[in-house]
């Protein structure tokens, strides 16, 4: 029996080569044990091997995923998943047990419609292993935990979350750019490998769920209880919200967002210092209200510690809206969307976009 260090391997890519499974640069027969030491236990390389090719057939080739996803389908054993949620950083284990039975809570909500589907719009839900709800449910505790009256409020009527099984199975349904909200069927639509392309890396990284569920929010019509059109906020931000308006959230976000406009005016007006701050986002967040929203929105969630440094304001305004200090679960941000977007504004040497931002009144 081989004694790994499950935390060192969980975001290792898993693949099925012959008779061997790699798990990164790790090669393992078949009929090999492992044990990743409490919580998680014995492992047999045969069922994750079974697991990895299940996902390979079901997606076309398209989602070979990591250790993590493929252990919890295993084992269940909620631990596993851990590395998906960075607020499990910051919390106590009372707490812990808490997000594991919340996340539960949201999975079986009658309100969540959570679909697979593949190609030629073929129904495919009943094909989900257990991971696919579980991170999808991880995400929505992992953002609510403080604040679980916005997501009563946002679930009080169906939410439309619909993953498909490979790129085509995506286009065939109109999905665009491998991930969208759809204003038209009031859903978040993804093809299933960007559920866990993020999490390959030393940190997690890009989330592109998170990113289109900021679109989701900000369409939501949090007073009416319903979709409607982008209005650029976060329910919660609005007074037409009712109980869940969190007026100091609403001052500090308008003050921090004017703050960012005004940076990004500048570069494109070309009427910058050299030492004037930088905006956090890349300009395609600048470009309307609504990225803007669900830009900002995964920053915060990703490099909490620049995004502080650079605008207090904007920062606290997420911090008071959904209760949680996101700098408490990183030490280190993931650092390319800074890297990205501030190579844009030192080094392309490219115009800034047109912005059309608003600003709402306080």
């Amino acid at each position: 029996m081989n004694t790994l260090d499950f935390v060192n391997l969980r975001n290792k890519r898993v693949l099925l080569n012959g008779n061997m499974l790699e798990i990164g640069n790790l090669r393992l027969r078949l009929s090999e044990e492992l044990n990743f030491g409490e919580p998680i236990g014995n492992v047999a390389v045969k069922d994750l091997a079974e697991a990895a090719s299940y996902y390979n057939s079901l997606t076309s080739g398209t989602c070979w995923t990591q250790l993590a996803a493929l252990t919890f389908v295993v084992t269940g054993k909620y631990q596993a998943l851990d590395w998906y949620f960075p607020i499990t950083n910051m919390l106590n284990e009372a707490e812990l047990s808490d997000f594991y039975r919340f996340i539960q809570e949201i999975i079986q909500h009658p309100n969540l419609d959570l679909k697979l589907k593949a190609e030629n719009k073929t129904d495919a839900t009943a094909q989900m292993h257990a991971d696919i709800p579980f991170i999808v449910g991880g995400h929505l505790a992992e953002i609510f935990f403080y604040r679980r009256d916005i997501l009563a409020r946002l679930l009080y009527t169906p939410r439309h979350i619909w993953l498909y099984t490979s790129p085509r199975a995506f286009e065939q349904e109109g999905g665009l750019a491998g991930g969208d909200y759809n204003h038209e069927t009031e859903s978040i639509q993804l093809t299933l490998s960007r559920l866990y392309e993020g999490f390959y890396g030393s940190t997690p990284g890009v989330a592109p769920f998170l990113h289109e569920f900021g679109h989701m929010l900000d369409f939501f019509n949090a007073g009416a209880g319903r979709m409607g059109d982008s209005e650029g906020l976060l329910p919660g931000l609005s007074p037409a919200d009712g109980k869940i308006y969190t007026p100091r959230a609403r001052k500090l976000f308008i003050e921090g967002k004017r703050i960012e406009l005004e940076r990004y005016l500048k570069r494109f007006n070309s009427a910058y210092s050299e030492n004037d701050p930088l905006p956090i986002g890349h300009p395609y967040v600048f470009q309307n209200d609504t990225e803007f929203c669900a830009g900002y929105f995964e920053m915060f969630f990703r490099n909490p510690n620049y995004f502080a440094s650079q605008n207090p304001a904007l920062y606290q305004g997420y911090v008071e809206l959904l209760g949680q200090d996101q700098r408490h679960a990183w030490k280190n941000d993931f650092d390319f969307y800074v890297k990205e977007n501030r190579s844009f504004y030192l080094n392309s040497g490219q115009k800034p976009w047109e912005s059309h931002l608003t600003i709402p009144k306080l």
